[in-house]
C-alpha cells in the first residue's frame, strides 16, 4: 500500500477518499526536521501552507513521486529540487479564488465604512463616534489592482459591477485578455499607486515580486488611500508600512499576510488602530476548505490510479527532462 504523509490534518472529507486506498501518516508539526524524518518511505506529500518542502527533505525522500497542494501557491516547494527527481508538483490555481475575492472585498467595505472602529467605540460607550463621519463610500472610488489573475479579476469584476468602483490594473502578462472591459491598464505600479483610492495586491510570491511594493509606491499614495494585501507578505515592505500607518500617510491597510507568520508579538501592525488583520485565513472558508482537501487529494488519487492529474505546476519541466 503507498503512503502518503498529511503535512498538517486536513478536511475530513479529504482524508476519507484516502482511508482504505493508502497508508495516511500525518505530521505531528510543519519543522523541517519532522518532515525530513518522515519522509523517508512516503510516496505522496499533501501539502498545506505552513510547511516547506526544501531540497533537503526532498533528497530524503527516495520513493516520492508527487506532491500535491491544498492550494495555488506553490512557494513552500522547492520546485527545481522536485523536477530533478521527477516529482509532481500538483497544485490548485482555482479552488479558493472566490473565498479570497470575498475576503479582499470585505476588507475594502471594512475600512471604507470604519466596521472595526464603530463597533469598538459603541463598545466603550462612545454613541458619539457615529458623528465622527470617517466612513467614506466606495462607489466612483478607484481600485487599483496589482495581479489580474484567477483572483484579480474576479475582485475587479464583483467591484465594478457590483459596488460601482472604477477599475485601474497592473499586470503586463494578461492585459489583452481584457481589451474591451470598463478596466484601465496602466504601464507602471507608480501611475497605480498614485491614482487609487484603494489599492489590493494579488499575485504570488517569486523573485519577481519580492519586495515589489517599495516605500516609494506606499508613500506615493493618496493620504486618503488604503491598501490591501491577501497575496503574499514579501511582496511589501513591511516595514515601511509600518511607518506610512503610524504618520497617517496612507488612511489604513488590510492585510491577510505578513513578512513572518504568525507575526512576532512585537510586530508593530499590532498595536495600530488604522490596519485590520487576519491570519492568513482569507483562502479558509468552510467551502474552499473542503475543495482544498478533496481536490488536492484527488490528484494523488488520479496519480496512482494512472490517471494524469487535473493540475502538474512543473509539466513542462518535467516533460522537457522525459518525466511525463
Amino acid at each position: 500500500m503507498k503512503k502518503v504523509l498529511l503535512s498538517e490534518e486536513i478536511h475530513p472529507e479529504g482524508r476519507k477518499l484516502l482511508e482504505g486506498k493508502f497508508e495516511i501518516v500525518t505530521a505531528p508539526d510543519t519543522s523541517q526536521q519532522t518532515l525530513i524524518s518522515m519522509v523517508k518511505d512516503v510516496d505522496a506529500i499533501i501539502l498545506r501552507t505552513r510547511s516547506k518542502i526544501t531540497r533537503e527533505v526532498i533528497e530524503n525522500a527516495p520513493h516520492l513521486k508527487i506532491i500535491s497542494r491544498t492550494g495555488a501557491g506553490v512557494d513552500n516547494i522547492d520546485v527545481n529540487a522536485a523536477t530533478e527527481k521527477g516529482i509532481l508538483v500538483c497544485n490548485l490555481p482555482a479552488v479558493n479564488n472566490l473565498s479570497v475575492a470575498e475576503h479582499t472585498i470585505a476588507m475594502i467595505l471594512n475600512l471604507s465604512k470604519q466596521l472595526s472602529l464603530m463597533d469598538k467605540a459603541v463598545r466603550s460607550g462612545n454613541w458619539g463616534a457615529r458623528n465622527s463621519n470617517i466612513s467614506v463610500e466606495i462607489e466612483g472610488k478607484v481600485l487599483g489592482i496589482v495581479g489580474m489573475g484567477n483572483i484579480g479579476s474576479l475582485v475587479a469584476k464583483k467591484c465594478h459591477d457590483g459596488l460601482g468602483m472604477k477599475i485601474v490594473a497592473y499586470d503586463p502578462y494578461v492585459k489583452e485578455k481584457f481589451r474591451g472591459y470598463d478596466y484601465k491598464f496602466v504601464d507602471t505600479l507608480e501611475e497605480l499607486f498614485k491614482e487609487s483610492d484603494f489599492v489590493t495586491l494579488h499575485c504570488p510570491d517569486i523573485p519577481e515580486t519580492r519586495g515589489m511594493i517599495t516605500r516609494e509606491l506606499i508613500y506615493s499614495m493618496k493620504h486618503t488611500a488604503y491598501l490591501i494585501n491577501a497575496a503574499r507578505g514579501t511582496v511589501i515592505d513591511e516595514q515601511a508600512l509600518i511607518e506610512a500607518l503610524k504618520e497617517k500617510r496612507i488612511a489604513g491597510a488590510g492585510l491577510d499576510v505578513f513578512q513572518q507568520e504568525p507575526p512576532s508579538s512585537d510586530n508593530e501592525l499590532l498595536r495600530l488602530e488604522n490596519v485590520i488583520l487576519s491570519p492568513h485565513s482569507a483562502a479558509l472558508t468552510k467551502e474552499a476548505t473542503v475543495r482544498m482537501a478533496v481536490e488536492a487529494v484527488q490528484a494523488v488519487i488520479d496519480y496512482f490510479e494512472g490517471r494524469q492529474p487535473k493540475y502538474i505546476y512543473n509539466y513542462k519541466a518535467l516533460k522537457e527532462k522525459g518525466y511525463i
